[in-house]
């Protein structure tokens, strides 16, 4: 759906269970995603991370010596990527921000960007993606690229089979119960999940964490993307080289200032 007039102000929230949740469940990057968003940015550095979570791209991109900074708008997302550094003996002083897409406010400018996992999609109003688009852009020097993905359109509407659990390693148990719907003026996907930690069998914390997801047909976030005042813009099939088609789940978008 190609919702218009999308008013701006939606936001996702990462809150500190729902971050240990993500953690727990997506430990690593995909290798394929990695390797392409790796291969999108060739040897163009520096390099910026949109909405870089908890380091799952970031990380491993660091590791091999890239220069990557990552900007993130949940500060436990960023406390767990800075924990995760310090795991692996990796230094992100001065390379993780606490900041929105939309408002970026960065020293460097890059030559490469890129957003994983469809994260994009969390910008949902049209001032909000105009404002991320454009802001991408002045952060990034004459010529650099932009690359990153969206969904075409939701999966199921209702609420997921059953709770999902996750042990942590000191034994607690994280659960997570919620659902999804589609509002049918907008196409908008709106969403609750509700998190709970239980230590020794009891309920100790609860969060409602809401978020609002975008989708995108090739042709609309193409037109958002030269809008932006990117020089030339490319949808792609996933994470390949082939041209859109109509039963894709996912387009990567590639855009050079």
């Amino acid at each position: 759906m190609e919702p218009s007039a999308q008013p701006s102000g939606y936001r996702a929230e990462y809150r500190d269970l729902l971050t240990q949740a993500y953690d727990l469940d997506k430990p690593a990057a995909p290798a394929d995603e990695l390797a392409f968003h790796r291969t999108a940015i060739g040897a163009a550095e520096p390099v910026l991370e949109l909405m870089c979570g908890s380091g799952r791209f970031l990380l491993p991109l660091l590791a091999t010596g890239v220069d990557v900074d990552g900007v993130d708008a949940s500060p436990s997302m960023l406390d767990a990527c800075r924990e995760h550094a310090r795991d692996r003996g990796l230094d992100v002083s001065g390379r993780l921000h606490e900041q929105r897409a939309e408002d970026l406010r960065l020293r460097r400018r890059y030559r490469a960007a890129f957003c994983a996992a469809g994260s994009w999609g969390l910008l949902a109003g049209d001032d909000e993606v105009a404002d991320a688009l454009a802001a991408v852009r002045a952060h990034l020097l004459q010529g650099g690229s932009f690359h990153f993905e969206v969904e075409t359109g939701p999966g199921p509407p209702g609420a997921p089979g059953g709770v999902h659990w996750w042990n942590r390693p000191d034994g607690a148990v994280i659960t997570a119960r919620g659902g999804n719907r589609i509002d049918a003026a907008t196409g908008l996907e709106h969403g609750v999940g509700i998190y709970e930690l239980f230590v020794d069998g009891v309920l100790v914390h609860t969060e409602l964490n809401h978020w609002v997801r975008r989708f995108w047909s090739a042709e609309a976030i193409a037109s958002a993307v030269r809008a932006a005042g990117f020089a030339e813009v490319t949808v792609r099939s996933g994470h390949s080289d082939a041209p859109p088609g109509p039963d894709d789940l996912l387009l990567t978008v590639h855009a050079v200032r």
